[in-house]
């Protein structure tokens, strides 16, 4: 290294310009590293062993939790159908574009074989429930209760009035029995049983008087109305009514009531009015195949037909008069009353849709408009669209837009409106310090100091926070300490 001397020496050789430019160089350099240090150095020095806070004021202003998709104008409802069997068109009442009522007749084949069975059907069935039908229906029961009486009659004289009167009154106890004691398996009350134990008495009561009256039967009855006189000795003897004919007599009793009740229930299948499902006879059996034969008809009639199935309007017509179809859909019908729109949201919205959420919609045919409209479906499961997983809902457009005039298919964007609050307190979300699953806290600066306060929060967003209570506009929270390096 050269000392001073060397140095002095080798100045001195310099011309004196150049000396001079030189000292001016060092000078600089020396005063821009003193403003270094006490312009940027020293501050930074400072700032990175004393932190800052980062703070903002709290505000009033507008919140709204968005949920953004695509979507498509929707009927209320459609349907594709054909018809229900192969044929050739005989007519064709509408067009593409009508508008046609629920019911309507759109359409139908050659069908005079199902005409005429269908009219051949329901002439049988209305001979059938005719009020000759019905007034024979009647008599019939009427002459039923006269033959009831005369077996009740010939069996009472066989076995006596009492006897038989205390076997019906027994049979009727039985039944009672039968039903009370199956409400009582299924009825946690006391009161079943009770009833139970009533009807036992009464039906031991019956028997022993039953018993009663056969002692009697033997007894007195027979004696006194079945003692013969021989005519060849003119001795007296006693005849007992034999078991066959007892049983025949009973046998024809119950055949007159079965008889009775079948009648009845036939008279009530003509005037229209419920009928057991297990009811029974052959005049019942007779009307019902008529029913069925005139109903088969009918659908087969129908097969031939197109026919409305809800009121709406014509989308497409595949066929003309004279073609050959089968079964296959051949007509679209969409009712097109109400505007909808079927949406598609990313399957990490689902938390951000649900039924009567608002909606704002902008076509892309109309991309300077905007609709409204409310959520009315969110399908439960995902639905799969181009192999990507999506949330599906409904949105149906409010009645202002009675008067968008856009075809079925039309593309949208949508916004789903998760939550609102208009002139609201605001805070940065970065303020927020939870505290415990849905409490907060926030560090207010009061006297250039944060204190800690807790606050009520409503709605989020990516970046602010509506604070419900704890705070007022226009005072200063903290957001976190400024970042240095």
């Amino acid at each position: 290294m050269p000392n001073k001397i060397q140095m002095l020496r080798y100045f001195s050789k310099l011309p004196k310009r150049t000396v001079w430019i030189i000292l001016v160089v060092v000078v600089l350099v020396s005063l821009g590293g003193i403003a270094y240090y006490q312009i940027l150095y020293k501050p930074a020095q400072q700032q990175t062993d004393e932190p800052s806070l980062q703070t903002a004021t709290v505000r009033r202003g507008d919140i709204v939790l968005y949920a953004s998709g695509s979507g498509t104008l929707a009927p209320a409802a459609e349907a594709s159908f054909g018809f229900g069997v192969s044929g050739q068109v005989k007519e064709v009442y509408v067009n593409v574009g009508d508008v046609v009522e629920a019911g309507q007749l759109l359409a139908e084949l050659d069908n005079i074989t199902q005409e005429i069975q269908y009219t051949q059907a329901k002439r049988e069935l209305a001979e059938m429930t005719s009020p000759f039908a019905l007034a024979t229906a009647e008599q019939a029961i009427a002459v039923a209760l006269l033959e009831v009486d005369s077996a009740y009659g010939h069996l009472a004289y066989l076995i006596s009035p009492e006897v038989l009167h205390w076997e019906e009154e027994i049979a009727k106890v039985e039944q009672e029995l039968a039903a009370a004691r199956k409400e009582a398996e299924t009825s946690p009350s006391t009161e079943p049983d009770q009833k139970v134990q009533e009807l036992e008495s009464k039906l031991d009561l019956f028997k022993e008087k039953l018993d009663g009256n056969w002692i009697y039967y033997e007894e007195q009855y027979v004696p006194d109305n079945f003692t013969l006189k021989d005519r060849a000795t003119g001795k007296k003897y006693v005849s007992y009514p034999s078991d066959a004919s007892i049983a025949q007599a009973r046998a024809e009793y119950a055949l007159t009531k079965a008889t009775v009740i079948e009648a009845e229930y036939y008279l009530a299948a003509l005037k229209g009015e419920e009928v057991p499902e297990d009811a029974t006879g052959s005049n019942l059996t007779e009307m019902e195949n008529a029913q069925l034969s005139q109903q088969s008809a009918e659908n087969n009639l129908n097969a031939t037909r197109l026919i409305a199935p809800f009121s709406g309007t014509i989308m497409s017509l595949d066929f003309v008069v004279g073609d050959s179809v089968g079964t296959s859909a051949v007509l679209i019908i969409a009712d097109l009353s109400q505007k909808y729109l079927e949406i598609f949201l990313d399957e990490t919205d689902w938390g951000n849709i649900a039924v009567s959420y608002d909606a704002e919609v902008i076509f892309d045919a109309l991309p300077n408009q905007v609709f409204t409209g409310k959520v009315t479906q969110v399908d439960p499961g995902l639905y799969t669209s181009e192999n990507t997983s999506v949330v599906r809902g409904l949105v149906l457009l409010d009645e202002t837009s009675d008067g968008l005039n856009l075809p079925i298919g039309t593309g949208a964007a949508v916004d789903i409106i998760g939550g609102r609050a208009d002139n609201a307190i605001l805070v940065p979300v970065d303020s927020l310090r939870e505290t415990s699953p849905g409490e907060y806290a926030i560090f207010v600066i009061e006297d250039d100091k944060p204190k800690l306060r807790m606050v009520e929060i409503g709605l989020k967003d990516l970046f602010s926070a509506e604070v419900l209570s704890g705070l007022e506009p226009g005072e200063v929270v903290s957001t976190g300490l400024v970042d240095t390096e």
